[in-house]
């Protein structure tokens, strides 16, 4: 089997960015575009490709990524766009941003930057700071090329990164690894948009006829003792932290105070609403990520992000929360099931269990590495 080690390079502005995007969002966006690859096939020289769509999926099809292993620095990313876009997938998925949370934790930075200086092996470069709002056809062909050797550089970073972290390191981690990218990379997951729609709607309208009812007033929501009352009426103990002015207790109703934060978040969706109102929010939680989940199921098939090491493992399976009611996820998500038996390599389980107001869907793919 291959390793071939890849990095695409892609346009962005400071609309159309991953600073104020999902991955998803981004790679699934109108405006979207690749300038360029890296691609290193095990420890060949690594090859730098530009060109339009249509040149880099013929360039890309001729590797035989059926009996390869995909690397990449935040493979999710790199490997939603070979999928998404290219129609290629390959026999393996890995990654050495999840290999390097699994050795030297969350708490410290993963970054190519910061892993190769930790490890010593070259200097990442900042070219891209120099690209902000080029299209492809906006390069030099000197720029290009400037372009292009960072995007080598990179594709050589991560493929020292691997050779040196892999040492040593369980292969059943690196099945976990090819299984969560995989639910993310491969989604099979369709949901319901007229289902989706429904619900918003009756949110919408139930959180109308909740306003109403309580008839609450501004002035009750923006004065602390009275907006602690409304929150003991629901049987809500209000938050509380230390004054750093005072040193005495005092209410946690600040727009930072996490708090109030989890309170957003809250079982009873009364106290969602009342939260919202006070932080001047036009919509509580619930509407916002049904939305979210309006707006990929215009896109596609909904990817399932796993930071595989940021969540509890039970025997390989990930743990996901989803914010939407029971029904909604499990109806949503599995009414079409042509879509997973047309899916020729997956196989899905799916059970939801409620807990509170939050659901945890514990989503487990097959182990496709032999």
């Amino acid at each position: 089997m291959d390793l071939i080690t890849l990095d695409f390079e892609t346009f962005y502005d400071k609309e159309t960015s991953l600073r104020k995007m999902t991955t998803e969002g981004y790679i699934r966006d109108p405006n979207f575009e690749v300038i360029g690859v890296g691609v290193k096939v095990n420890n060949k020289k690594t090859e730098w490709a530009s060109g339009t769509h249509e040149q880099l999926k013929s360039y890309l099809h001729t590797f035989d990524w059926a009996q390869s292993m995909v690397l990449c620095h935040n493979t999710m990313f790199d490997g939603a766009i070979l999928s998404w876009h290219y129609d290629i997938h390959p026999r393996v998925y890995t990654d050495t941003l999840c290999i390097s949370r699994a050795i030297h934790g969350v708490e410290t930075s993963s970054s190519l930057k910061a892993l190769a200086d930790k490890y010593q092996i070259g200097a990442k470069g900042d070219e891209i700071l120099n690209t902000l709002g080029k299209k492809r056809k906006d390069f030099s062909k000197e720029e290009l090329g400037s372009f292009g050797d960072y995007c080598i550089n990179d594709v050589d970073l991560t493929y020292k990164l691997f050779s040196i972290m892999v040492r040593g390191f369980p292969k059943g981690e690196l099945k976990l690894i090819d299984r969560t990218l995989r639910m993310f990379i491969e989604p099979i997951l369709d949901l319901d948009l007229n289902l989706l729609e429904q619900h918003l709607m009756e949110t919408r309208s139930r959180k109308d006829d909740l306003l109403r009812s309580a008839k609450v007033v501004k002035a009750d929501l923006m004065s602390n003792p009275k907006f602690a009352e409304l929150l003991e009426q629901l049987g809500v103990k209000p938050p509380m932290k230390l004054s750093p002015t005072t040193g005495k207790e005092t209410f946690a109703f600040a727009k930072s105070d996490e708090g109030l934060k989890a309170l957003q978040e809250h079982e009873n969706e009364e106290v969602q609403l009342l939260v919202a109102a006070r932080l001047g929010n036009k919509s509580t939680l619930e509407e916002t990520r049904t939305q979210r989940f309006i707006d990929i199921s215009k896109r596609g098939l909904l990817p399932v992000p796993v930071d595989i090491m940021r969540h509890i493992l039970d025997g390989g399976v990930a743990t996901i929360r989803l914010t939407c009611k029971t029904y909604l996820v499990v109806d949503a998500m599995v009414r079409n099931s042509s879509v997973v038996s047309l899916h020729q390599r997956d196989a899905l389980s799916l059970t939801a269990i409620h807990h509170r107001s939050k659901q945890a869907c514990w989503l487990g793919l097959p182990n496709k590495m032999t």
